[in-house]
Order: C-alpha cells, then structure tokens, then sequence
C-alpha cells in the first residue's frame, strides 16, 4: 500500500521549494529594480551637473566680458573726452571759484561778524563798613562806589 499514499498524498518539499524560489526571485526582481532607479537617478544628475557647469562658464565668460567693458568706460581719457566734447564741460573760470571758511556751507550767507565786546567796568573795591559802637546797622554802611543797586522806588 506504499503505492496508493505516494499518489493521493502530493509531495510537500516541492512545494515548499517553490515557494522559496518565488519568493527569491522577487528579491532578486526588486534589488535589480532598485539598482536601475539608482543608476537612472545617477545619469539625470550627471546631466544636471554638466548643464550647471556650461551655464557656469558662460557666466563667468561674460563677467570677464563685463569687467573688460567696465575697465573700457573708466578709461579716465574717454571720460574727459566726453566731458569736454558731448557735455562742453572745461575748467572752471577764476571768478566761479568760491572759496568756503572752516564750517561754512556752501549756498548759505556768511555768519555776521562777532559783535565788539564792551569793556568791563570795574568796581572799586568795598569800603569798610563804619562801626558806630560794637553794632553795626545798615543804614551805616556807605553804598558802594559807582553808584551800586537801586533803592525801591528809584525809576
């Protein structure tokens, strides 16, 4: 009765070897898939990286341009040629020339001259006050010379 097991039972090893290979195949599948989107993403960033770098010389071709043309207008002879011819522009005459004092700014009246100082007066020195007794009183006192406060009433 060997013979009638071997054919109602199926054999369960072959089965389980295909399951192992399907499931080794789609590691396999996924790994190579990956490996072609990584290689893919690696070309499109080489293209990117060499379309960077010709923008980039062609920047700085024309920077060298640009500085070349800049030195060109600074050329202090074209200036004074444009000056002189297009625009008429020459020296200054004598007489347009203003000449401004420490301070002073330019469109603005001069400053008025410090005004004259007076001369001090000076007072004589105080008298000493006149003692009548040992009190002294006020009314004793003599006002200084030079004609000193005024009293109240005095207008």
């Amino acid at each position: 009765m060997a013979g009638i097991d071997s054919v109602v039972r199926p054999d369960l090893g072959s089965r389980r070897g295909i399951g192992v290979g399907a499931f080794l195949l789609a590691l396999v599948t996924a790994g190579a898939m990956a490996h072609v989107g990584v290689r893919m993403k690696g070309i499109e960033v080489a293209y990117a990286l060499g379309r960077e770098r010709r923008i980039n010389t062609e920047l700085e071709e024309e920077r060298r341009r640009l500085n070349i043309e800049i030195g060109m207008l600074k050329d202090p002879v074209r200036v004074v040629s444009i000056a002189r011819d297009t625009l008429k522009m020459g020296p200054p005459a004598p007489a347009d020339i203003v000449r401004l004092r420490p301070g002073q700014i330019l469109g603005a009246r001069p400053a008025p001259p410090p005004p004259a100082r007076r001369p001090e007066r000076v007072l004589a020195p105080p008298r000493p006050a006149v003692r009548v007794g040992a009190v002294e009183s006020p009314a004793d006192v003599a006002p200084p010379a030079g004609g000193g406060a005024a009293a109240e009433g005095d207008e």
